[in-house]
């Protein structure tokens, strides 16, 4: 050990990974004396791990032939530059990693915690190596050792494909991002009032009917905020490229949770299928820009609840996660006040608010997924709504993501003994900064920034520094508080390019929330790592915001 400085006891976190281009920090890093320079050929031994973690040692060195230049292998000798060790005492995603300037040692117990070891040393490599771009070169690594694993078991990522459509190249594209920085949650918004995207085969007018709008508006970087005035759609994934999605997503050890936002924000449903809607006569349509819409399922309608359950029935086979979202957020109870089945059913149940309608049918329908091996997801409303039916909603354990009142919301489902998820809100005011995890708006009022929601003052320090576990928060209610997620909602981003301009830089922001514990985080600090990604992101082609940059050397 005589090549390590003892700083990480001197010094606090950030100034010892002050000259370390790791994002997120490192739980514990000590930085030493010297470098390893990497040889022409070398190799990634893993010895007698089994195929489950050795297959990492193969994807490092894949990803090392790529873009260096240099000929890696993986092999299960034990005598390799780099060496793989099993270490059983590791948490199920934490890692050891030790540079010397003779090799280096890479120490996990699962695959996952191998892969972010290999990861942390891909990011501390030149940015090209992240970044997939061939460069040939020295290639050297610090010496330095590290003990890491993540703050939170969800480090999520939720994009919002109904409002306006990404494809697979496109989604593919964010998840690298999330790879990059060890987020390992992509929670897909596959359905809105906007468009339903995902191929049912059993229902098919959901992809053809529901797929379609006849407008859209479009806020382009260049161009501003405008209406196409023309079709949007029919855009969805087939069941196939869903899966696609998938297994790019398990290579990179992401989860995928799918979201099929259920009985409100369901309008793009109800045009394709209105006979399960309150009103099968009415007008339907799907809709062309955001807001709250009235045109919910009939949750009375037995055929309509089994309607929902086919639906569950095809995605459950395509996306092998234990969780899925069934939404719940902001789901008027107008059209049930007015659906003589509702009405009825009301009666029946002796009900006191129309809101406990829905809390049964959350009860139902979190019962059908527990059946499928399912574990729910819903929104903070759930809980959170007036009249909502707590002990209905609790029966079947779910999860409860929250955005508004966030804290107030995590807090109360804790009490009840539910994990929840924070993913905060805070409404934009035109005064005052605030933090937080809802990407998408805009976030500065500089010149020149882009129009969107927000007033400009969500920014990017503002996101850093939000704190998601509040310090007073009870010690015994902690375990309930699972992990972050950063928000990207897109009835304003049309295409890839705004989409990378507001995530950038605030998805790291949220990436390093979700792993680094709260005492070992410093914007100045996280601000000079940022700033060295920018070549990163570069040579990957993503546009980031770069306001906060341009002082920085």
């Amino acid at each position: 050990m005589k090549h390590f400085l003892a700083l990480a006891c001197l010094l606090p976190l950030g100034l010892a990974a002050q000259t370390m281009n790791l994002t997120p920090k490192a739980k514990q890093m000590t930085v030493g004396e010297g470098t390893l320079t990497l040889p022409q050929e070398f190799c990634v031994s893993y010895g007698q791990l089994p195929d489950s973690l050795s297959i990492e040692a193969a994807r490092f060195a894949s990803a090392i032939n790529a873009t260096t230049g240099l000929k890696a292998s993986a092999r299960s000798t034990a005598d390799g530059l780099f060496t793989m060790q099993l270490d059983s005492t590791a948490s199920p995603e934490g890692y050891t990693l030790d540079i010397t300037p003779e090799g280096v040692s890479v120490k996990a117990g699962t695959s996952a915690g191998f892969y972010y070891a290999f990861q942390s040393i891909k990011k501390i490599l030149p940015a090209n190596v992240m970044a997939g771009k061939y460069a040939e070169g020295t290639y050297t690594l610090p010496v330095l050792s590290i003990q890491d694993e993540p703050r939170f078991g969800y480090r999520g990522f939720m994009l919002d494909v109904s409002r306006h459509f990404f494809t697979v190249t496109e989604v593919k594209r964010m998840i690298d991002l999330m790879a990059a920085y060890k987020m390992n949650v992509f929670h897909w918004h596959l359905t809105d009032d906007q468009g339903w995207r995902a191929e049912i085969k059993k229902y098919p007018k959901l992809t053809t009917i529901g797929a379609t709008a006849r407008n859209t508006r479009i806020t382009d970087l260049d161009l501003g905020t405008y209406w196409t005035n023309r079709q949007y759609g029919p855009f969805y994934y087939t069941q196939n490229e869903m899966r696609e999605v998938v297994e790019y997503c398990r290579e990179r050890h992401i989860i995928v949770i799918p979201e099929v936002d259920m009985p409100g924000h369901f309008t793009a449903a109800m045009a394709s299928y209105p006979e399960y809607s309150c009103w099968p006569d009415g007008k339907h349509e799907v809709c062309i820009d955001g807001g709250v819409y009235s045109d919910v399922m009939n949750v009375a309608n037995p055929q309509a609840i089994q309607f929902v359950k086919d639906i569950i029935d095809e995605l459950v086979d395509i996306f092998p996660a234990p969780y899925f979202h069934i939404g719940g957020d902001e789901c008027p109870t107008y059209a049930w006040e007015h659906n003589e089945q509702c009405q009825a059913l009301y009666k029946e149940k002796g009900y006191t608010h129309y809101r406990q309608l829905q809390s049964e049918f959350i009860n139902e329908i979190s019962g059908y997924l527990k059946s499928k091996g399912k574990r729910t997801i819903m929104w903070n409303e759930s809980i959170g709504a007036d009249g909502a039916d707590l002990k209905k909603v609790e029966e079947h354990d779910p999860i409860i993501m929250c955005w508004t009142p966030c804290q107030k919301d995590a807090k109360k489902a804790a009490e009840q003994g539910l994990t929840n998820i924070v993913t905060e809100y805070n409404e934009p005011t035109p005064n005052a900064e605030k933090g937080t995890y809802y990407i998408c708006r805009t976030q500065s009022n500089e010149p020149g920034e882009p129009k969107g929601p927000g007033y400009g003052n969500n920014t990017v320090k503002a996101c850093y520094n939000y704190v998601p576990v509040p310090a007073d928060t009870p010690e015994n209610l902690l375990p309930f508080y699972s992990g972050v997620q950063a928000t990207f909602w897109t009835e304003w981003v049309e295409n890839p390019r705004y989409l990378h301009y507001l995530a950038l830089p605030r998805l790291i922001c949220v990436a390093e929330a979700g792993w680094t514990p709260q005492e070992g985080k410093d914007w100045d600090d996280f601000l000079k790592r940022v700033t060295l990604d920018r070549k990163m992101l570069d040579l990957g082609g993503y546009e980031y915001s770069k306001h906060i940059f341009r002082n920085q050397k």
